[in-house]
């Protein structure tokens, strides 16, 4: 991931997932849009999703989609927070090619509504989730 491309109105995950956070809302009171950082997906075409089904729920940290290269490899998505899906990104569904070219915007996954027991406690900051990607390397 290039420095200075880590949106400031996200939390990470180890494992590449975001989830963004709107300023001055309640954690649980609204559905929060989901995806996976261009670190999961560095130098990969992206060919194919598959999303997790809008009424399910995910758990936090169980994987919950999968991002077919055209290499004939897969990019497991991790879940950040446990909940229900609301709805998916039809348009990442219809140009999987915005997972990589705008993971942060267009190229959203799915959007959570967070279980009541769900917190950002173990989300990343963007200076931490910078952090892991630096010690990484």
């Amino acid at each position: 991931m290039r420095a200075g491309k880590i949106p400031s109105d996200r939390r990470f995950t180890a494992t590449h997932s975001w989830l963004a956070l709107a300023p001055g809302q309640s954690f649980s009171d609204y559905p929060l849009r989901a995806g996976v950082t261009d670190s999961a997906l560095d130098e990969i075409e992206v060919v194919g999703l598959e999303l997790p089904a809008v009424r399910s729920t995910i758990e936090a940290g169980a994987p919950c989609a999968l991002v077919w290269t055209s290499a004939r490899t897969v990019v497991t998505v991790y879940a950040p927070i446990s909940g229900l899906v609301t709805m998916t990104n039809t348009d990442a569904l219809a140009d999987p090619r915005l997972v990589a070219d705008d993971p942060f915007h267009r190229g959203w996954l799915f959007a959570v509504l967070p279980s009541p027991t769900s917190s950002a406690y173990g989300l990343l900051t963007p200076a931490q989730y910078a952090n892991e990607l630096s010690e990484a390397v």
